[in-house]
């Protein structure tokens, strides 16, 4: 038999003979062109168009093909993410204490509860702020103080034989100087610079005495002219009601807040109204704090004023059920000051015993 001969390549029937060569039609071929064997009819497809069994140069069109249609995507360039190694913004914490009332006696508090509870704000604190470094520095603390350290001894006030163990001074100098000292101290270990600055609060000084007489403002003396003193720790002592600090150019409006009365044990709109009172009579404030109703309580009073307010470190306070109808956790506030964002993060500070030995 003599040699086979294959159409041109580029016909339709060399095409056609391509195409079924590559789709597996080598045999079949073989018998219908009349080949000896499929061997010679591969080593004539080799010879005449150059093309080997296992090559699939020419993309074959079958029924598959047809349900799944290859679309051509322009490439993606992938990028590798890259670690970002450098911190954000430096950043202030705020450290929001109120109403500590030292030597108050409840069911669940007394003086030995206020200490363990000063101890666990500070190591609450601290929690947080230590995980925030991950993400910038934090080398300043600013603590807003907003009164009623002591419980007193003003029998309508709460202060009667049996809800106190000692006085208002012995309250000062044995139990809330001591404990403000150690904490401030101890904030000192963590920071560059500790700010502290007070208002006094209701508790601590007799009705017909005046509010300078406040005991609140005794301790803060206390602490002004004690660790004060030491290079780092700045004790700002604001006798009037109110104050203003400013912090990286945000104004904070203090106060203690028992000049605001209750409806039906709730003061939330007398407080807004006398907020924005406040707000035009002391030519603008970005954020304002207070205590005194011992319940924890954010409100955005305006696009540009927002309210923090502090709980206590009391807990089953009879005065919180009789005023507000509510005994609200024992809990003080911690916050994150940025310089152009202003406050970014808060947290409500746990003060229970939680996890540690009472």
């Amino acid at each position: 038999m003599g040699k086979r001969k294959l159409p041109k390549i580029d016909s339709e029937s060399g095409k056609n003979i391509i195409r079924r060569f590559q789709s597996g039609e080598r045999e079949t071929l073989a018998k219908e062109l009349k080949y000896a064997s499929p061997d010679s009819f591969v080593r004539s497809m080799r010879e005449t168009y150059g093309i080997r069994a296992s090559e699939l140069d020419i993309q074959v069109e079958d029924k598959e093909s047809e349900r799944h249609p290859v679309v051509n995507l322009p490439p993606v360039k992938l990028l590798i993410p890259k670690v970002v190694k450098h911190k954000g913004d430096a950043e202030i914490a705020i450290l929001h204490a109120s109403d500590g009332h030292a030597d108050k006696i409840t069911k669940s508090f007394n003086k030995e509860i206020y200490k363990k509870r000063m101890e666990q704000m500070f190591r609450s604190a601290m929690t947080i702020v230590n995980l925030h470094r991950n993400m910038y520095p934090i080398n300043k603390l600013v603590i807003f103080d907003t009164g009623d350290n002591i419980q007193g001894e003003n029998p309508h006030q709460g202060s009667t034989v049996g809800e106190v163990s000692m006085g208002a001074r012995d309250q000062v100098k044995k139990l809330a100087a001591p404990m403000w000292n150690d904490v401030l101290g101890s904030f000192k270990q963590h920071f560059n610079e500790v700010e502290f600055h007070g208002v006094p609060g209701n508790h601590g000084h007799d009705k017909l005495s005046p509010e300078t007489s406040s005991y609140d403002l005794l301790l803060y003396d206390i602490l002004e002219s004690g660790i004060g003193q030491h290079d780092g720790i700045n004790i700002h002592v604001h006798e009037d009601w109110w104050a203003i600090v400013e912090l990286l150019g945000f104004k904070h409006f203090l106060f203690h807040g028992d000049g605001i009365p209750c409806q039906q044990g709730v003061p939330f709109f007398a407080l807004d109204k006398k907020l924005k009172s406040w707000h035009m009579q002391f030519g603008g404030f970005r954020y304002c704090w207070s205590g005194h109703f011992h319940k924890s309580h954010y409100n955005e009073v305006s696009s540009v004023l927002e309210h923090f307010m502090c709980a206590s470190l009391a807990s089953d306070d009879e005065w919180a059920l009789k005023k507000l109808g509510i005994s609200s956790e024992p809990s003080q506030g911690l916050y994150g000051l940025h310089p152009i964002h202003g406050i970014t993060w808060r947290y409500k500070l746990d003060v229970e015993l939680r996890g540690h030995n009472e």
